[in-house]
Parts: C-alpha cells; structure tokens; sequence
C-alpha cells in the first residue's frame, strides 16, 4: 500500500530537496542526493520503503502529481469556541471579506476550515470543538 504524507511531510521533503539543490546545486539523479536528503529529514521518514513518493515529491516537475497522490487529504470542519457569551451562544469561525473570526451563531453561517488552517492562523485548537463538514 503507497504511505500517504501528512501536508507537513510534503513540505518537508519538498523544502528539504529546494534547499539541497541550491545548495549543491543537485539534480534529482544526483546520487548524493539520497545522502543529503537522509541527513536532513533523519528520523522522520523511511526511506527505504518511502523512496519513490520521497523523490515523486522532491522533483519540482512530478511535485503536483505527487501531492495529488500521495497526500492526505484534510478533511474541513467546523468550529466552535467552547465558552459561551453573556446571551450563552456559541460562536462559530466564520469568513467574511476575506477576515476569519468567531461571527457566526449558527453552523449555517459558518465557514468549514482545515485544522492546519485554523493552526496556521494562530488559533488554539483547544478552545474549539470541531465538527466535520459533509464532504
């Protein structure tokens, strides 16, 4: 079964070889490539049984391809800050003119978003409950 990559281990194959490749100026075929690419990613892959969607990944033209199938998808979900206002209503995340913040009452106004979004914004996860959103 081909190993599916979180979106954080694509970037870090992708970013470690763009960083390799200027710094040695490597090709893909390069076979010290593997050697530079083990010393930087140490620990956090298998190499051995990963090899192929390794490199599928770090070549910039097979890049997409790769992301498309062999990353996981994120599922989107709703979220819903846990404490209540003075009136006790939960607040969804919600988007409005392009700005996330918590203006939504209900689930039918709020904005489905992934966690790595919601991570990547500098919202703590903690303070939500989180609700998958029908696909």
């Amino acid at each position: 079964m081909t190993k599916k990559f979180t979106e954080e281990e694509y970037q870090k194959i992708a970013d470690c070889f763009d960083k390799v490749n200027k710094k040695y100026n490597m090709g893909v075929m390069n076979p010290n490539l593997l050697i530079q690419m083990q010393d930087e990613l140490f620990g956090n892959f298998n190499f051995i049984e990963d090899w192929g969607e390794i490199m599928a990944i770090s070549n910039p033209r097979t890049r997409k391809q790769a992301h498309d199938q062999f990353v996981e998808k994120e599922k989107k979900c709703y979220w819903r800050h846990k404490k209540t206002d003075k009136r006790g209503n939960r607040w969804y995340l919600s988007k409005q003119s392009g700005l996330v913040s918590l203006n939504a009452k209900k689930k039918s106004d709020a904005y489905p978003f992934t966690e790595s979004k919601i991570r990547s914004w500098g919202y703590d996860l903690d303070m939500y409950e989180k609700e998958e959103a029908e696909q």
